[in-house]
Order: C-alpha cells, then sequence, then structure tokens
C-alpha cells in the first residue's frame, strides 16, 4: 500500500508538471548566463532534472508543518540557504560539464527527496484536517 503523504507528493509534482509546458528548466533559459544555465538549457535531459528538482525544492518551501512557527521558518530558510549553496558552489562549479552537472543535479534530487520523506510526515495531519 501507498503512504497518504507519498501520494500527496506524487499529486504535488503530477500538477507542477503540467502547469508550465513551455517552460524546460525552472528558470528563463533566454536569460541564462552563466555556462552552466547555457549548459542545462541546451541538454534536455539536464533541464528535466532541474525541473523535478525545482519541484521537489518548491514542495519543501511551501509546504506548512501542522503548526507554523519559528521552527517552520528557519526550516524553510534553511532550504533555501541550502539551494542557494548548492547552485553556487556545486552546480556552477560544473560549468558546462554535462556529466558534473547531471551527478550534481540526481545528489540534489536525492537530498531533496531524503528530506521530503523525512519533513512531509510532520505536515501529513494538517492537510487532512
Amino acid at each position: 500500500m501507498v503512504a497518504p503523504k507519498f501520494l500527496f507528493v506524487g499529486a504535488c509534482l503530477a500538477a507542477m508538471s503540467t502547469a508550465a509546458p513551455a517552460q524546460t528548466a525552472s528558470f528563463d533559459c533566454a536569460k541564462a548566463a552563466l555556462p552552466a544555465e547555457k549548459t542545462i538549457c541546451s541538454v534536455p535531459a539536464l533541464e528535466a532534472r532541474d525541473i523535478k528538482m525545482a519541484a521537489y525544492y518548491q514542495i519543501l518551501t511551501d509546504v506548512e508543518p501542522a503548526w507554523s512557527g519559528m521552527a517552520y521558518r528557519e526550516f524553510r530558510d534553511n532550504q533555501r540557504e541550502l539551494q542557494a549553496n548548492w547552485a553556487s558552489k556545486i552546480r556552477n562549479v560544473c560549468a558546462q560539464d554535462v556529466a558534473c552537472l547531471g551527478e550534481a543535479y540526481d545528489r540534489r534530487i536525492d537530498e531533496l527527496a531524503s528530506t521530503i520523506g523525512k519533513s512531509l510526515g510532520l505536515t501529513y495531519g494538517r492537510m487532512c484536517d
């Protein structure tokens, strides 16, 4: 049996993936300035990973826990800092190296998915009230 919280996550991801069919990355490729961004926009597999990573990240920063408070704001702010650090210190360092970018995205997606798995259970009860 599939846990209800994973059904919710799946529904969120499905909704996000159909919300903007013309967009191929989580950022505007027309404004891509960094070598890593230009490479992501030119490689469909990297674009797909970028969208998936962005969806997981958005879940972590948008879904509030069962009770709001300072702990959630700190969690959300921490996720934003981790994401910014990942982009600047890992993704962007790969520049035009497609394999490096692919591995960076795979690791980040795994990290985000793990955090969702550990944290979303705290929020699920509130959504069913």
